[in-house]
């Protein structure tokens, strides 16, 4: 199938796999890329980091095994603190998340850097205009049929069940997302969630659009208040980095430069 790949989630070390994943997973996910290797399958891993495992899974040991196991992608994922349990220790500092950003920046190079593709969707906002939720580029159907603006933002006034897929992108929490975005000028603070918490209890305030965490159901507020002191804490970091350099700018339209837009202002 010439469409198809796998991403096998994989966060370091077997230590810092399973501290989050579950004992023996990390054995199951290399014995599964030896299998897609085996057979030539394309197939990449899907990597979350955290305060605990930024180190292992930015190193030349996790880059390498990665390559050698057959691994053609790596996709990162910054740690989100979705539910009740969520464990805010696992948000990163800002350095950590600096040495996340350059790290990866470094290691993917052309000419010195290693051979697998690497796309970090917290700290490459820039190449995609920002978010890219909401139905800009993607969103998320949960198991239930609940339409959400993301796979993270766990809210939803519609469903497929009783919608079209139009329908659902036409909802007033769709509308509200396609408004705000960007959430940021700065792309390194492109979530509505993690780096504007403001913005997603603004969304949801105005829409109404109720929760669609399936274990337990918190409000934007909830949510949100585990990210106020991230972001706090984030931005001067990200407000230095961003105007390190001049930065890609993206042939995209925003909601707000259009003429609707501007007529409302």
């Amino acid at each position: 199938s010439g469409n198809f790949a796998l991403a096998l989630s994989i966060e370091g070390t077997e230590e810092t796999t399973d501290f989050r994943r579950g004992e023996g997973v990390y054995q199951k996910v290399v014995d599964a890329m030896a299998l897609l290797k085996k057979h030539k399958c394309i197939f990449g891993t899907s990597v979350c980091y955290t305060s605990k495992n930024y180190g292992a899974v930015t190193s030349d040991k996790f880059y390498d095994m990665e390559i050698e196991a057959g691994a053609k992608f790596a996709l990162y994922f910054h740690y989100m603190p979705i539910g009740s349990d969520a464990d805010t220790s696992l948000l990163l500092t800002p350095e950590q998340r600096e040495h996340v950003y350059r790290t990866i920046r470094k290691k993917r190079r052309t000419r010195n850097g290693k051979p697998i593709f690497v796309m970090d969707f917290q700290n490459d906002g820039e190449f995609v205009g920002g978010c890219i939720a909401g139905g800009r580029n993607y969103f998320h159907i949960n198991s239930e049929g609940d339409a959400e603006p993301c796979v993270f933002i766990h809210y939803s006034d519609s469903n497929i069940r009783e919608k079209s897929i139009l329908e659902c992108l036409r909802s007033p929490l769709f509308k509200q997302y396609y408004k705000g975005q960007p959430f940021n000028d700065n792309m390194l603070r492109p979530c509505p969630m993690l780096e504007n918490p403001q913005a997603l209890r603004h969304i949801i305030d105005v829409t109404g659009a109720k929760s669609t965490n399936l274990t337990c159901p918190e409000s934007a507020d909830e949510l949100c208040s585990k990210c106020d002191l991230y972001a706090k804490e984030w931005a001067p970091m990200a407000k230095q980095i961003w105007e390190e350099q001049e930065r890609f700018h993206p042939f995209t339209q925003y909601y707000r430069d259009t003429d609707e837009a501007k007529n409302e202002q």
